[in-house]
């Protein structure tokens, strides 16, 4: 935690250098820069996310490899983020799960047999319509199967 907290420059002089033998107490600026120091160290660390919790220390630097997991809207099916931080909460595997259970929640949405030809999404004239009201303006190009572009219905 030491390490994350902001470095603060204090200011130190070592014994009999610099003084008179009879003058080797710490002056006044100097006890000064000391407080000011320990109070902004003290406001960094209260300022933290685990200030005030005992035997926890939370990383605050951003963390290159786990922000690929980070999404910056709450994914489809899901209305809240609070919705959708339970669902992948919840465990997955046989250890914890009955075995119909675990099966049900693995299965894959679409099922297709192997060979099967899957026909892509076709831009219907609803979708178009929405689009166009979206957008503020009209859709040029709709392609279908086969990247063909689609005649509009005259």
């Amino acid at each position: 935690m030491a390490e994350e907290l902001p470095a603060v420059d204090e200011p130190s002089v070592m014994p009999g250098w610099g003084m008179w033998a009879d003058q080797q107490r710490e002056p006044r600026w100097m006890r000064d820069a000391r407080a000011k120091a320990a109070a902004e160290r003290k406001a960094a660390a209260s300022a933290r996310a685990d200030a005030g919790k005992a035997h926890v220390v939370i990383s605050e630097k951003w963390d290159k490899k786990a922000s690929k997991y980070f999404t910056p809207t709450v994914p489809y099916p899901f209305a809240t983020k609070e919705l959708y931080e339970k669902a992948i909460r919840a465990p997955l595997g046989r250890d914890t799960n009955p075995d119909r259970a675990f099966r049900d929640l693995t299965r894959p949405a679409v099922l297709k047999s192997t060979g099967v030809v899957i026909e892509p999404i076709r831009f219907s004239a609803a979708a178009a319509a929405e689009a166009r009201e979206t957008r503020g303006g009209s859709v040029r190009v709709a392609t279908v199967a086969g990247g063909k572009p689609r005649r509009a219905a005259r």
